[in-house]
């Protein structure tokens, strides 16, 4: 209970911080590049939900550097004519783009495993896995998924991920580096540790999709965590598993605040951070035991004292195993 409260502390603080300061702190992030033409030529990336808000500015930006970028969405009609505009945009400079669309839902965990076998197919070493797309259901009804009968919240921005990063890891692997970066949430700061919200209907009075929200976010970045203290203990030592909060962004993630505040920041300078966790050198110096939490500023930050606690962090690695049916010993049998 005193962990939780110091939890809901912090995360006050933390939001009073981005609410005032966000724009002075990035203030500077505005004016140099953070990844240049051509700069991240011969790298192959995925990006999950990449047709709009971050996703979609973040894909952008890494295209036009030259990476090889799969946009791994579940409305393929729009991510085609999104990649075909960005090639219009550069073919009158003699230029061509390396983008290709690939289906994935993630409220589905048979689409998540498609998705991951047509990859495999590709026989490609997978550089940097982006984990951006999410969900947040303000003032609706308790959902669950239809093909695996868990809390939409849950499954979208914690269960799939987590499914998706575990079937591409071989792929990673065969890169010299990789890194996983996953968009999280300063909301994560009023989630709470119980699993069995993933898969269990409560009373509707009780439920909440802002917290379900955050919770979902909690448990993620601390399966992050686990996920890289695991590999590294394995002999892994090229892990880079970093969580990323981009700010509180004006998006498509909550239709009521389309209308951009004054102090929100745009999707652009919200894909800034996630951009530089994806790409800059210096995050490895950051790095403990793998893991890593950044913020808007593209700076290290401040997370849950619930994801400090590495007991709570490997209990929700086990129960994420559980969920998607796989062996506790999965990293040990798997290509690592």
């Amino acid at each position: 209970m005193e962990l939780q409260r110091r939890a809901w502390v912090r995360g006050i603080w933390e939001a009073l911080k981005e609410i005032l300061l966000q724009k002075l702190l990035t203030y500077k992030l505005r004016s140099s590049p953070l990844i240049l033409p051509n700069h991240l030529a011969t790298l192959n990336v995925i990006v999950t939900g990449a047709t709009s808000g971050i996703g979609l500015q973040t894909a952008r930006e890494l295209v036009m550097a030259g990476a090889n970028v799969v946009m791994a969405c579940r409305n393929v009609n729009a991510a085609n004519e999104i990649a075909q505009q960005w090639k219009s945009e550069v073919r009158q400079y003699g230029r061509t783009l390396n983008v290709k669309v690939m289906e994935v839902d993630l409220l589905s965990l048979n689409s998540v495993r498609q998705f991951a076998v047509e990859w495999d197919q590709l026989s490609m070493p997978l550089h940097i896995l982006i984990n951006n797309a999410g969900i947040l259901r303000m003032g609706e009804r308790q959902r669950f998924s239809e093909d695996d009968g868990i809390e939409e919240h849950f499954q979208v921005n914690h269960v799939a991920p987590a499914l998706l990063t575990l079937l591409l890891l071989p792929s990673m692997l065969k890169a010299t580096t990789w890194r996983v970066v996953s968009v999280n949430s300063l909301a994560h700061h009023w989630g709470q540790v119980d699993s069995k919200g993933w898969n269990s209907r409560i009373e509707e009075h009780k439920f909440s999709g802002t917290k379900a929200y955050g919770s979902s976010k909690l448990v993620h970045i601390m399966f992050l965590k686990a996920l890289a203290i695991n590999l590294v203990e394995l002999g892994c030592n090229s892990v880079q598993c970093i969580a990323v909060h981009p700010g509180i962004v004006a998006s498509n993630l909550v239709p009521g605040f389309k209308k951009k505040a004054f102090w929100m920041l745009d999707t652009s300078e919200g894909a800034r951070s996630v951009l530089y966790c994806a790409t800059s050198n210096d995050v490895v110096d950051n790095l403990d035991k793998g893991f890593a939490y950044y913020s808007s500023n593209c700076k290290p930050g401040k997370m849950s004292p619930l994801a400090d606690k590495l007991e709570i962090c490997l209990e929700i690695w086990e129960e994420t195993l559980k969920i998607l049916g796989l062996d506790d010993k999965y990293l040990s049998t798997s290509q690592i």
